[in-house]
């Protein structure tokens, strides 16, 4: 009789007429029931057989796994943040002989975060291994869930991988920190743009939270996500920061937080990233995306 085990999902009784998931290890429900991607099909508590060799990043937990016609995920949870969790994957991977083919564009979704869909994922390929890898990290309930999905029909490594994924412009904005509102804000006029040089997330906030103290609760984060302050400036309707990274791909990155106040209506934010060797953009077209 064919398996369909979904971790320590009990016996079903009546008393869990009304939620059929009710008795499902939490974990097991965001990271599988959570996405109306992934569809139905079977369930393990136990890695299948054949599934590529994992090298795992230390404070990975194994969740499940999940098997679709051709297509197997095994997923895991940290509490490391989505992006970094991500590059933690990919790089205990490629210590294994793994090869990054694609960092899809999902993956780069720096600046304020405004939409709650959060997901990274990049391809990897393997000469010894015929079908393709992908990583995901997704975040929900405040739990990062690795997903490692292998697939020999959807995703071929034999096609020649893309150049500088930078060629698009839109992909520069891996370069921007991910940047969350105080609880309670309310947010418009979101946007992204520019080009091989440069980008900026901007959004309008209103809240009741101080201009200081907004501007407080968003240097915290970009502190946190290894960029290095540098100065300050305040007026009467307006104030800022300047910050710098030194990455290994792209040189030295300088970043600008801006806030103005018009005193009336809400407070627009906006984070720039400008390369401080243009020479390093490898895209000279330019690239924005709004809503409202």
């Amino acid at each position: 009789m064919r398996s369909l085990i979904l971790l320590i999902l009990a016996v079903a009784n009546t008393a869990y007429a009304d939620d059929p998931f009710a008795c499902v290890d939490s974990d097991v429900a965001d990271a599988f029931l959570g996405d109306p991607y992934r569809g139905r099909g079977e369930y393990s508590s136990a890695i299948p057989e054949g599934f590529v060799d994992l090298n795992l990043p230390v404070e990975s937990s194994f969740v499940g796994s999940q098997t679709i016609d051709s297509m197997t995920t095994v997923i895991f949870k940290t509490n490391v943040e989505r992006d970094r969790a991500l590059s933690a994957a990919v790089d205990a991977m490629t210590q294994s002989g793994w090869t990054e083919y694609e960092r899809q564009r999902r993956s780069v979704s720096g600046g304020f975060q405004i939409s709650t869909h959060r997901v990274s994922a990049t391809v990897l390929c393997n000469d010894n291994f015929p079908d393709a890898l992908s990583i995901v990290a997704s975040e929900k309930s405040g739990q990062t869930f690795v997903s490692y999905v292998q697939h020999a029909a959807s995703q071929s490594c034999d096609a020649k991988p893309p150049t500088e994924f930078r060629r698009d412009p839109s992909e520069m904005m891996r370069l921007v920190p991910r940047l969350k509102l105080p609880e309670g804000t309310k947010a418009a006029n979101t946007g992204m743009g520019g080009n091989g040089h440069q980008v900026n997330s901007y959004v309008d906030v209103s809240s009741a939270v101080s201009r200081s103290d907004l501007s407080n609760f968003l240097e915290n984060q970009i502190r946190d996500q290894d960029w290095e302050f540098q100065t300050s400036w305040s007026s009467h309707h307006s104030s800022g920061s300047v910050w710098a990274l030194d990455t290994v791909d792209d040189g030295l990155l300088i970043g600008t937080l801006h806030l103005l106040e018009s005193g009336v209506g809400p407070i627009r934010v906006r984070f720039s990233v400008n390369l401080a060797d243009p020479s390093n953009g490898r895209n000279h077209g330019s690239w924005s995306e709004s809503s409202n």
